[in-house]
């Protein structure tokens, strides 16, 4: 196989997942290390080894297996020449609960799978349209995790707190132009430096830059799926000001949106 990489088009209805990428990969020696993203990523190695490392350990992997590696987490994968694999990488207020439910986190990361689960990912990464993006993507990660599963201990859920009910309305309010930190301060009674401390010590990110990396990738995905009108662009994710949103979007990509919309 050779490399594929799927972009995957905005849902037009609220969900509680979002899928941004289904890629098939095999140049990881070409990409710059350590990886961190603003969304998770589910990988299914086709071939090879290697080793995935974080701050909380590390992780042999080969053939068959699956492994996670979650937002905003810093990690390197170790890999042998072989080396080929497959991700998914998804997003939304409803991802963490999800994994959690299954027993997935930062210290039980890596799960084996049987073959069935390699030929579904070989057969819909293949299959993947823009017609179809969401929801094969969707089906791919379910079917995944229904096998992850029965491998994890019973785990019951944490109540969620009131952190993680100031992140699920940041995700589901981005595009508010009127949204701050001082906002979601008053909301849930919280003062400002507080609500900045935590998101730094939950996240490990500022709410600014939490909240721009959310616009800007949901700009990338607009202009992935056909939007080319900046300014309204720059509304559609938050921004009153499109020369603002411009310097903002080259800062986070390394062009100008309308340089970016040329060179799609």
């Amino acid at each position: 196989m050779i490399d594929v990489c799927n972009f995957i088009p905005p849902k037009n209805h609220p969900s509680e997942l979002e899928y941004i990428h289904f890629v098939y990969e095999t140049g990881i020696r070409r990409l710059r290390q350590p990886f961190s993203h603003f969304y998770n990523r589910m990988f299914l190695v086709f071939k090879g080894s290697g080793i995935l490392k974080t701050a909380d350990g590390r992780w042999e992997f080969k053939k068959g297996d699956v492994f996670f590696a979650f937002g905003y987490q810093n990690y390197e994968i170790e890999f042998d020449d072989e080396l080929c694999y497959f991700y998914i990488s998804f997003s939304g207020f409803g991802a963490l609960p999800l994994l959690e439910s299954m027993g997935i986190g930062r210290k039980n990361c890596r799960f084996a799978v049987p073959d069935e689960v390699t030929d579904f990912w070989v057969e819909s990464v293949r299959r993947v349209n823009p017609a179809n993006a969401n929801a094969l993507t969707e089906s791919v990660l379910m079917y995944t995790l229904s096998f992850i599963c029965q491998q994890s201990p019973v785990h019951k859920p944490a109540r969620t707190d009131k952190f993680d009910m100031i992140v699920d309305y940041v995700n589901r309010n981005f595009t508010s132009p009127d949204l701050s930190l001082g906002k979601i301060a008053d909301i849930f009674y919280y003062t400002e430096k507080h609500l900045s401390h935590l998101f730094v010590s939950r996240l490990g990110v500022k709410f600014t830059r939490y909240l721009t990396d959310l616009r800007m990738n949901h700009a990338v995905r607009l202009m992935k799926n056909g939007e080319t009108n900046v300014a309204e662009t720059a509304q559609k994710c938050g921004y009153s000001d499109r020369f603002y949103f411009s310097r903002q979007f080259k800062k986070h990509v390394g062009k100008t949106p309308t340089e970016y919309i040329k060179d799609l």
